[in-house]
């Protein structure tokens, strides 16, 4: 039997709901996760899709615009399970627009609550005149800047937390494979940044950033998952799938296990 509360699922910055060809679902952003959980009976709607890299506000927004209106969670408290960006824009939303009386609970994965170095990176290196020339090319990428550290600290202070909702928190660490002692891989760069700053990582965000905790009346942390930013979400280390990573479903039984977790929490 499904749970009463749908958990819906929140893509990260760059992210989407699922991708669709013809009309057809090809892939998720959470990949293989709705279905192992709709197969464990839960209930998950097909994911929203937040502007790619808006700001929080505006990402809050359209998740907002998301529960208000998708059939399947319009009216209904939920579950919501949000990575890397997500995390922010549900708290946002959650604090900023009035929508704790819908949320059951939240539960991040690999948030930067605390902010990124790499987001700090990013705009330090981004040259003048470079956001006016993506804004007029139609290209929204001002959600980078709300992920630095001293952006997440202003938002940790202005954005509070609902004693109505039960807040949950998951981080990631891996080290990457080295050869000759030099870290190989798509995060290899990335984790050596953030580990030089904050020390253990998912290669993006460190295990610091992902644990927050605003209050410890409100929130938990579940743990840290041995995976990097993309293992977090099912997909490959290096974003495509190893052949080994193909066949393991350790990410798929986390989620099944933090899924029940959720329907076991007492109604508030």
């Amino acid at each position: 039997m499904s749970h009463p509360s749908p958990i819906v699922l929140v893509h990260g910055i760059f992210g989407f709901g699922q991708l669709k060809l013809s009309g057809f679902g090809v892939t998720d952003y959470f990949r293989q996760i709705p279905d192992a959980l709709r197969a464990a009976g839960h209930e998950v709607p097909e994911p929203p899709s937040l502007n790619a890299a808006g700001r929080i506000a505006e990402r809050a927004a359209d998740l907002k615009r998301y529960l208000d209106n998708h059939p399947e969670v319009s009216g209904r408290r939920v579950h919501v399970v949000a990575h890397s960006m997500g995390g922010l824009d549900a708290r946002f939303m959650i604090s900023k627009l009035n929508m704790a009386d819908r949320i059951m609970s939240l539960t991040t994965l690999g948030t930067p609550h605390r902010g990124s170095p790499i987001a700090d990176l990013a705009g330090a290196a981004a040259p003048p005149g470079f956001n006016a020339l993506v804004d007029s090319a139609g290209i929204d990428v001002k959600g980078i800047a709300d992920l630095t550290t001293a952006s997440c600290n202003r938002f940790n202070q202005e954005v509070t937390d609902s004693p109505k909702v039960r807040y949950f928190s998951i981080a990631g660490q891996f080290e990457p494979p080295r050869v000759l002692g030099v870290p190989i891989g798509v995060l290899a760069v990335s984790h050596e940044i953030v580990r030089n700053k904050e020390q253990d990582n998912d290669g993006v965000v460190s295990v610091e950033s992902a644990k927050f905790g605003q209050r410890r009346e409100n929130w938990t942390f579940l743990g840290t998952w041995p995976a990097n930013h993309f293992r977090l979400i099912n997909w490959g280390a290096n974003i495509l799938l190893s052949p080994s990573e193909q066949n393991d479903n350790t990410i798929l039984e986390k989620y099944v296990a933090l899924a029940t977790h959720l329907r076991s929490l007492p109604p508030p």
